[in-house]
């Protein structure tokens, strides 16, 4: 496992641990501080147990997030202990499964991301990080406002993971993998939410595939056209810009005009679908691989598959 596959669990359990403190409850007593008791111990099945018995009963049912979010902590510092001490990776990936279940920490949604982004399961991951975004953004699971550089980095994964299933989908005639929608609007959410706590995505690296060395899109990559159609039309900007890329095989100048061609391919397809917004085209060849602090894991043609890519950059 390497350092950054695991890098939520670093930032998470001091901010966890030391901001989430101990559930209380006033109605409730004996049921809530027996929960805390036995995630204090660190009796996790227990605690499960109670925690389902919290959310039956109807003087306690509000404190059932509080709790939730202090087991998956528990479940997640379990993890750390176990990886340390190389133990074997099935008890690992069940207390990620059901640290990640509730949905109500984003940190145990983003490890079990990472999980499956390094198992090559990027379908998974893809929907996985989607998650942690949104359970990011919802401020009752999220109390505290998450860095700059946690939303940046979960928001920069998240798109890597959707770049390499859209890429495995084109390549085996698998299925496109939809984007995650915001659960207080019903909007597109993910990697296209129009902020998050704050923080403007903004230069969103968009799924869309093409046939090889030309504009003409592959059916996964015309269903991630019509995702981003879908996104634009909600958000109405004034302005859309499109920036398209290439990986470094062939000479600069044709790539350079293919990225530039790409880009112009989906202008073209906003404008026959009723986007009436300004859309500006740029083509940047190689010129600007994606970031990507941690290569390891990944193929060369993963990294092939993360540089091709027409970006929205948002103004």
């Amino acid at each position: 496992m390497t350092p950054l596959r695991y890098l939520w669990l670093a930032i998470l359990l001091s901010a966890v641990f030391g901001g989430a403190g101990a559930t209380r409850a006033a109605d409730c007593t004996d049921l809530v501080e027996a929960f805390n008791r036995a995630v204090d111990a660190g009796r996790e099945r227990e605690a499960q147990h109670l925690v389902d018995r919290i959310a039956q009963e109807a003087l306690c049912g509000r404190f059932q997030v509080p709790a939730q979010r202090r087991l998956a902590a528990l479940r997640l510092a379990a993890v750390q202990s176990l990886l340390a001490r190389g133990r074997p990776y099935a008890e690992i990936d069940r207390l990620l499964t059901e640290a990640e279940r509730p949905e109500v920490l984003w940190q145990a949604s983003a490890t079990l991301g990472e999980v499956r982004f390094g198992e090559r399961r990027f379908v998974e991951a893809a929907m996985v990080f989607d998650r942690a975004i949104e359970i990011m953004k919802n401020e009752a699971r999220t109390p505290t406002v998450p860095s700059k550089f946690e939303i940046e980095g979960l928001i920069d994964r998240a798109a890597q993971a959707r770049l390499l299933a859209a890429n495995v989908a084109a390549k085996e005639s698998g299925g496109f993998v939809r984007t995650a929608r915001d659960q207080r609007d019903g909007k597109l959410g993910g990697i296209y939410s129009p902020s998050v706590r704050g923080i403007v995505p903004r230069a969103i690296p968009v799924p869309i595939t093409f046939e090889y060395a030309k504009t003409t899109f592959t059916d996964v990559g015309a269903e991630a056209a019509r995702e981003l159609l879908s996104a634009i039309k909600e958000q109405q900007p004034d302005r859309i810009t499109l920036v398209g890329h290439t990986d470094v095989r062939g000479s600069a100048e044709t790539n350079v005009k293919l990225s530039h061609a790409r880009a112009e391919a989906v202008a073209t397809f906003l404008r026959e679908n009723g986007i009436n917004a300004v859309v500006g085209t740029d083509g940047k060849g190689a010129s600007e691989p994606i970031r990507l602090p941690d290569t390891s894991g990944l193929t060369q043609e993963d990294i092939y598959a993360l540089n091709r890519r027409v970006e929205w950059r948002r103004d």
